[in-house]
């Protein structure tokens, strides 16, 4: 394969917001730093200062990317933002980075596939990277240089009180960005594969406000009831997660051409940071091979993978082969496979 027909990552950038204590969330969850700890497998998380959005992390995020790609922000042709969290309820996050980085104007567009929101991003990118030319020759000039950030902020719209306390000791902040694009250098993308299971919807959801509910799209009621803040059957996903999660890096190892024993890192996301490790010791990926975002830094949902992605890809080899799975609400769940 030429290498001008692959997608390259040629550039890559993270943000994350301050740590949150975690004697003071445990306080306000009605739990200890021990229980909290011990009931989610997770680290430490992430939370924005008020009045900061998903594009605002992005932006520190994406102008890290195009440093390291070597590129400005007059050559981007297209910016992709994957988040759960605009905003706004609209226009979407993309506009507003547009705005802040001083892009000029092309399409800026977000893509809701909540935790898999990254790998969509990806797919788009890729197919947007490859479009040939309107006439002539090669490819379309104007998607030379595409922007994928992915990000949130989720700690807005949580529930920091006992009653919330399974999800809202599990979400947090942060934002990745990567500059996508045709060349001789940078990691490949080799192959990415994502899906949704919409009979699944409410396992893994934030119903309110709903524009179906009318005329008000939260009710005082639905409010008091806490249907505003996330919720998630986690036992019921538990067996389900990981043989989709499974399917999908099975599918895009094949179409890398590697086995399971030659991926050098695994990056494994999912709100529960052990169903996200069964989910790997499925495909016969080591521990020692393996990074789950979310128990070092919370789910961060569509911003999971590439805060992980971005922070690895300084120190692994050239060659090195990374399997990037996920899966969240929608149910959504996908894979990628990129060598670095």
């Amino acid at each position: 394969m030429p290498p001008e027909s692959v997608a390259r990552l040629l550039g890559l950038g993270r943000c994350l917001p301050p740590a949150v204590p975690n004697d003071a969330l445990a306080r306000a969850l009605g739990t200890t730093e021990a229980d909290l700890s011990a009931s989610t497998g997770i680290a430490q998380r992430h939370h924005a200062p008020a009045g900061e959005g998903p594009s605002d992390l992005a932006l520190r995020a994406t102008e890290e990317a195009l440093a390291a790609a070597g590129a400005t922000v007059d050559e981007l042709g297209l910016i992709v933002f994957a988040t759960a969290t605009p905003d706004v309820t609209f226009p979407g996050s993309a506009c507003f980075l547009q705005e802040k980085l001083g892009a000029p104007t092309i399409g800026a567009v977000d893509v809701r596939a909540q935790s898999a929101g990254f790998l969509c991003g990806l797919d788009l990118a890729a197919a947007f990277a490859s479009l040939p030319a309107p006439r002539g020759d090669g490819a379309d000039p104007r998607y030379a240089r595409i922007l994928v950030a992915a990000g949130e902020v989720l700690s807005s719209g949580l529930d920091l009180t006992a009653r919330g306390r399974e999800m809202s000791s599990r979400l947090a902040d942060g934002a990745g960005a990567v500059i996508v694009g045709r060349g001789d250098r940078g990691p490949k993308l080799l192959a990415v594969r994502w899906y949704t299971d919409g009979t699944l919807v409410e396992r893994f959801w934030c119903e309110y406000p709903a524009s179906y509910q009318y005329p008000l799209r939260v009710r005082p009621e639905d409010l008091a009831a806490g249907k505003h803040f996330p919720s998630a059957d986690l036992a019921s996903l538990a067996p389900i997660v990981p043989p989709r999660i499974g399917s999908a890096a099975n599918e895009v190892l094949g179409l890398a051409g590697w086995s399971a024993d030659e991926i050098d890192l695994a990056i494994v996301d999912y709100v529960d940071p052990a169903v996200a490790r069964a989910a790997a010791a499925s495909l016969g990926v080591p521990s020692d091979r393996l990074r789950v975002p979310t128990a070092e830094f919370g789910h961060v949902m569509a911003g999971g993978l590439l805060l992980t992605l971005a922070e690895v890809a300084r120190t692994l080899p050239q060659g090195a082969r990374v399997l990037l799975a996920a899966a969240g609400p929608g149910l959504a769940w996908g894979a990628a496979a990129v060598e670095i």
